[in-house]
């Protein structure tokens, strides 16, 4: 008797047949990773509304800094003592090929979208569900996050690594965990190592506690990664690690402080609220989901019953509140963005603490009224953060496009007001200089440059002459833009450069 006969005899007629249709292949592929695809979505809007918002935005001063080390063809601005070599090798990729603002921006834009997923990515493992996605919305849809994601600055990329870094240490029974926690710490102190050491400091003290040795190698091994760079450095260019130190710190205003008030000031921008930045008052509105990042990250740590889920929220919370507390209390000035990482870290109890307050139908009533308050006003902000932004960069490029008709060659240097953006787009040696411009006494970089051969010129705003050894040298008109004329200085005949020695 054949199968066939065989299957009738028994009365079951023929069974069908499984579905192996494509369809409910990727049907099923997409429900075991849906939470992924969520986080994918949420990582593509992050950087679509960075490139539809903030991609024409110029290059700011500790930007062209940054790019400037890398960008060939360009002179190298002066590396002062806080900065770290990380935010250059992280856009070498792109500036080797060009010195182009916008392929730098959309670079960028396009990074740190692959930067937010890769961070949250390791979380779904230790909260499936809907709060990882939720937590990196919440932080994505922070204006700054948004804003300074396109931004050749170091924070946004120490928030990455922070969060990922967290997620792996409760995960090294994965393959590669542990190389991706060393791998997660080295990226972040190369980029800020102040930064990546408070962060890691309660993972080590929490590892040691516990007896986690290998994950405990694993951060200070990538810690010495930027460290090491960082000291290496100061050996060679800075006069000692001591040193160094000392003039970073002066520079950074360290010291004990409580610069809450100016956090809070700064939460509505300007992008710096120091020099002649100050911030103004105090926003209500944002400074009301400042305050319920407390409240709401006590919720969630308090609905997450668990003890093994609740342990990786309990040390992201507390790696968060270390790096506030360290910019709150030893630093006297505030910026945006010095936070980030802070509220990358926070967003995670956050999301679980809104996820608590949702369940019922009350709760989810307010949490969608809230959700859409917050991203209505970090939208709102973003808007003219970016707008106020491009309006004072743009003067930078006109500046450059003006000197380029008055005959500008290189090499050159450029010295004074907005020097280091101006030099950059120009490709000219830079020195900034924000307020003194120096006495009678020809500056040191200026005689350096003549005596080199360079085309000099010496940019002010200012209407009177900002400096007596600019007294007998010819002023030309730059620019004029809404509020104010640029000037530029020439040297006079006597100490221009002669001609066989300049091309």
């Amino acid at each position: 008797m054949n199968q066939l006969t065989e299957t009738a005899a028994r009365g079951g007629g023929s069974s069908p047949a499984p579905d192996l249709s494509p369809r409910k292949g990727i049907r099923a592929w997409a429900a075991s990773r849906r939470w992924y695809l969520a986080l994918a979505a949420v990582a593509v809007c992050y950087s679509a509304v960075q490139l539809m918002v903030t991609v024409r935005v110029g290059l700011g001063w500790d930007e062209s800094i940054y790019v400037s080390q890398v960008t060939p063809g360009i002179p190298p601005a002066w590396f002062s003592a806080p900065r770290a070599r990380g935010v250059p090798l992280l856009v070498a990729p792109v500036t080797v090929f060009t010195s182009s603002v916008i392929a730098i921006r959309v670079y960028l834009s396009l990074l740190s979208g692959l930067g937010l997923f890769l961070a949250y990515a390791p979380w779904v493992r230790l909260r499936p569900g809907a709060a990882v996605p939720a937590a990196a919305a919440l932080f994505a849809g922070l204006w700054t996050a948004l804003f300074y994601g396109g931004e050749a600055m170091p924070n946004i990329w120490v928030a990455f690594c922070a969060v990922g870094g967290t997620a792996l240490f409760f995960q090294t029974k994965r393959k590669g965990a542990l190389a991706g926690l060393a791998i997660a710490f080295a990226i972040a102190s190369l980029v800020r190592p102040t930064d990546a050491s408070w962060l890691a400091l309660p993972l080590v003290v929490y590892g040691l506690a516990t007896r986690r040795f290998r994950q405990v190698g694993a951060v200070v091994a990538g810690l010495a990664v930027g460290w090491g760079e960082w000291l290496v450095e100061a050996a060679l260019s800075y006069g000692g690690p001591l040193a160094r130190l000392s003039a970073a710190g002066a520079k950074n205003e360290a010291g004990l402080h409580f610069s809450l008030g100016e956090h809070l000031r700064a939460l509505d921008g300007p992008i710096l609220c120091r020099f002649e930045h100050p911030c103004g008052d105090i926003p209500l509105g944002h400074v009301a989901w400042f305050a319920a990042i407390p409240v709401l990250a006590a919720v969630g740590l308090w609905a997450v019953r668990k003890p093994a889920r609740r342990r990786p929220l309990l040390i992201a919370t507390a790696s968060g509140t270390a790096l506030a507390l360290s910019y709150i209390l030893t630093i006297g000035y505030a910026a945006p963005r010095f936070l980030l990482p802070a509220y990358a870290l926070l967003a995670l109890p956050v999301a679980c603490g809104l996820a608590s307050v949702a369940r019922v139908q009350v709760g989810r009533v307010l949490v969608a009224a809230a959700m859409l308050a917050f991203f209505v006003l970090q939208g709102g902000t973003l808007l003219q953060r970016a707008e106020d932004e491009g309006a004072a960069r743009e003067p930078d490029r006109l500046a450059a496009e003006a000197l380029n008709g008055l005959g500008i060659s290189r090499p050159c240097f450029l010295y004074g007001h907005a020097a280091i953006q101006v030099g950059y787009l120009s490709g000219c040696g830079m020195v900034g200089i924000t307020t003194n411009y120096g006495g009678y006494d020809l500056p040191r970089p200026i005689d350096h440059a003549l005596v080199r051969g360079d085309w000099v010129g010496v940019l002010s705003n200012r209407k009177d002459t900002p400096a007596g050894f600019l007294a007998s040298w010819r002023r030309v008109p730059l620019i004029t833009t809404a509020t104010e004329q640029w000037y530029l200085y020439r040297p006079p005949s006597a100490l221009a450069p002669k001609s066989p020695r300049h091309k």
